[in-house]
Order: structure tokens, then C-alpha cells, then sequence
């Protein structure tokens, strides 16, 4: 008898197609991300939320570079939610980078908005979709 006790709860908790579990594509992709968690309504605010803190929180482009060098400079005491909102607005006016990985679309809005003095500047070649950093003249 107990045996289907212990049967029956490990069955409760097998996730099934119903609202428990909704398949959705990864918000890696640029448009994936920019369909789910910026334009129309969000099917699940705390799963972009927690997409954006990760790629906000990931040093990729500045680690082991001084904060004149890294390629975006966070001005001190910004939550996520101001810096989500900044990412927003990039990707709203700039359709033409949608297709690159959420990452790099991340990276380019910071650059953008944030350069630290002695940033590359980067850039999307809208033919090709290639980034590009110009470090000729320095930002700031």
C-alpha cells in the first residue's frame, strides 16, 4: 500500500502540458527575447526579468579590464530595472540588431548608453550583421 502512496505523489509531481508548464523559446536569440520580454504582453515577467539580470550580471566584454577600458561603464547605484529599461528602448529603436544574440544586443545598448572613456565604440554592420569595435578615438 505504500508503495503506491509514494507511486501516486511522484506522479502530482511530473510537470504536464497544462499551465504549470508552458514551452517557450530561448530568449538567447535576439528576436526571441525582444518578442517575449519587450514588445506585446509578457507571458512570464519573472523569467525576463531573471534572463536580464543574468546577461546584465555576466562580465564577459570587462573582466580584467580597467574601468576606463571595459567596453561599457554602469554609472554607480543603477538597479536592473534602469538598466532594463535603457536595454528596452535600444532594442525598440534599433530593429535592425534583433537578429544577434540577446548578449550582444545587450552589450551594444550599454556601450551605447554607458561608455567608459577609453571604450571601443561598437557597432552592427546592417548589411552583414557584423560588430564592430572602433577604438581610433576614445568615448567620453
Amino acid at each position: 500500500m505504500k508503495i503506491w502512496i509514494v507511486l501516486a505523489a511522484l506522479a502530482c509531481m511530473v510537470p504536464t502540458a497544462g499551465a504549470a508548464y508552458q514551452a517557450r523559446e530561448s530568449l538567447a536569440g535576439g528576436n526571441s527575447y525582444f518578442s517575449q520580454c519587450v514588445s506585446g504582453a509578457k507571458k512570464d515577467e519573472s523569467v525576463c526579468l531573471g534572463y536580464f539580470m543574468g546577461i546584465s550580471d555576466a562580465p564577459v566584454m570587462n573582466s580584467e579590464k580597467s574601468r576606463d577600458e571595459a567596453v561599457y561603464c554602469l554609472p554607480l547605484g543603477r538597479t536592473y530595472e534602469q538598466n532594463r529599461e535603457v536595454f528596452h528602448k535600444y532594442l525598440r529603436d534599433n530593429p535592425q540588431v534583433r537578429n544577434l544574440s540577446t548578449h550582444l544586443q545587450f552589450m551594444l545598448a550599454m556601450n551605447a548608453s554607458f561608455p567608459c572613456s577609453k571604450s571601443p565604440k561598437l557597432s552592427v554592420d546592417p548589411e552583414t550583421g557584423g560588430v564592430y569595435f572602433a577604438v581610433a578615438q576614445p568615448q567620453g
